[in-house]
């Protein structure tokens, strides 16, 4: 009882810090890091830590299936080249530079511990980086192939991870055996994945009843992660086949009632999760710390400085080296075809390597290892280190991302993509309704002798004739020489249809009141107005 209380106090300061800051530009990632910091040292307040299993058996694979089941694979295919070199390439290239960084620190460890640590720590968090991106506009691209890399690379930092971690077990490492297993793992799970996908994608679409269909929902990315990881893989790339193939090829096939709760009912459990995991986070701060007070300040300054320094520079010279100049120096036709991108593009993916919550679940999943501890466990040392890096880079990075995206400019050319794609949604729009009107035209004709209907046909030719006039003056209204307030269009369209469900709204509940009409009955209405509403915001 006592846990479930803590639990709802942790939620209830999500909702009231995510709430307070919600216009900052601040990561909410990094507020809350630093809530759990502040929590951690109340002397009242129980002590609780990030449980390394929920985090990599229960939320991994729910965050994965979320993030993926909402994206466009036709958009993340045109940018797998880059996505690939990050979270797969990135991710190997940071390790061994990590792994060999810390071991010239602390060679008593030995190599495969250091390559444990590499692994841990090689992954960036995409998470707070999509919190900046929804209060600045950063360019569609870096954010599809920052939203990539951060849905594919946990699979190869984790694997990385239980390879090394095996080889500090048992003292054994064979590169050829690594090598052949990291590759097995990645094809078999997409595999797996994609036949799992269109299996499950054929069996829901049957499901009918919304109830069931949500319960379905939140299955799927366990049957899709839970017996991979039982055979020695990760899950993480079955889940994401499994999410692609079902957002992608049978949402449409899906009824429009759990559509509807699909897309208000994820979002909101991916950010409840990932709230959790960063407040968590911070509360282990002060437990972390006690394992290893006793190591002198400098030397502990000079791991964090260290490692720090080595993932963010390393992550440059990925980038601009492997990603952006190399593919395009060894082939003419990519040169061609994709030209080099402005520099403020490779910049904004170079400086978003920040750290987050799956790799301190990772450092907390190592075992206690039989090794010299003398000075200190290895683990307490690991963990702590990976805690302090999470902390720095968000500090760092995020603090700094907003400031150097408006100093570049490069917020305006989210604003102009921004401006593009509400154009191009107000056409689609057009034509959805030129077609229903050209259709209802047809249809009347078919029906003229069936009076009843007739009238009917006829009052939805005249709303879709109105409709068509407003968007085209809309579309007219949008001739690339003004910026359009998106947000504020969209409020001077809502507010006559606001005061209209007022009045109606206050109607009901006068009836209500008077007891005229039930529970149900008042709930059911209540719901149409809702739709109303809810059908002029999508």
């Amino acid at each position: 009882m006592d846990l479930f209380i803590t639990y709802l106090v942790l939620f209830a300061c999500i909702i009231f810090l995510s709430q307070l800051f919600q216009k900052s530009t601040i990561p909410i990632a990094l507020i809350l890091v630093i809530s759990g910091m502040l929590l951690s040292f109340v002397p009242f307040f129980p002590q609780i830590n990030l449980d390394s299993a929920l985090v990599l058996n229960f939320f991994l694979p729910l965050l994965v299936y979320q993030v993926s089941s909402f994206s466009s694979w036709r958009d993340i295919k045109k940018q797998m080249r880059p996505i690939a070199l990050l979270s797969i390439g990135h991710v190997i290239f940071i390790a061994i530079l990590v792994a060999i960084v810390f071991h010239a620190l602390i060679p008593r460890m030995g190599w495969p511990l250091a390559f444990v640590f590499g692994a841990i720590i090689s992954p960036p968090d995409s998470v707070a980086i999509v919190s900046i991106a929804e209060k600045i506009r950063i360019p569609e691209r870096v954010f599809l192939i920052l939203e990539g890399e951060g849905m594919f690379n946990d699979a190869a930092a984790l694997t990385l991870f239980r390879l090394a971690l095996a080889a500090a077990i048992t003292n054994q490492f064979s590169m050829v055996h690594a090598v052949s297993n990291f590759f097995i793992i990645i094809i078999g799970e997409l595999v797996y994945g994609l036949i799992l996908g269109h299996v499950l994608g054929k069996l829901r679409e049957k499901i009918t009843n919304t109830s069931l269909h949500m319960i379905a929902s939140f299955m799927t990315p366990f049957l899709a992660y839970i017996p991979v990881v039982k055979l020695g893989g990760t899950g993480v790339l079955a889940t994401a086949a499994v999410g692609f193939v079902i957002g992608n090829q049978f949402t449409l096939r899906f009824t429009p009632e759990y559509r509807l709760i699909a897309l208000a009912i994820w979002p909101t459990i991916a950010f409840a999760i990932q709230g959790l995991i960063f407040l968590l986070v911070g509360l282990d701060m002060r437990s972390t710390f006690m394992h290893i007070s006793f190591i002198p300040w400098e030397t502990l300054l000079l791991y964090i400085f260290s490692i720090t320094v080595v993932i963010v520079v390393g992550r440059f010279i990925w980038v601009y080296g492997a990603v952006l100049c190399l593919p395009r120096l060894l082939s003419p036709t990519l040169r061609k075809k994709d030209p080099y991108p402005s520099w403020q593009y490779p910049f904004i993916i170079s400086w978003s390597g920040i750290r987050g919550g799956i790799s301190l679940a990772a450092a907390l999943a190592i075992p206690a290892l039989a090794l010299d501890k003398s000075i200190v466990d290895p683990r307490d040392l690991l963990v702590f280190l990976v805690f302090c890096i999470i902390f720095v880079t968000l500090v760092l990075q995020g603090l700094s991302l907003p400031f150097i995206l408006k100093k570049m400019g490069i917020d305006k050319v989210g604003q102009s993509e921004r401006y593009r794609e509400h154009l191009t949604e107000l056409q689609a729009k057009f034509q959805m309704i030129q077609a229903a009107l050209h259709w209802l035209l047809k249809y009347k004709e078919k029906i003229k002798n069936n009076n009843k209907l007739l009238s009917e046909v006829s009052l939805h030719i005249y709303e879709y004739q109105y409709l068509l006039n407003q968007f085209e003056l809309s579309i007219l209204d949008h001739d690339g020489k003004k910026r359009h307030d998106e947000q504020l269009e969209m409020d001077e369209t809502l507010s006559l249809l606001l005061q209209i469900i007022h009045v109606e709204r206050a109607e009901l509940i006068k009836l209500w009141q008077e007891e005229k009409i039930n529970l149900r009955v008042r709930n059911k209405l209540l719901a149409t107005l809702d739709h109303q509403i809810q059908k002029k915001l999508i």
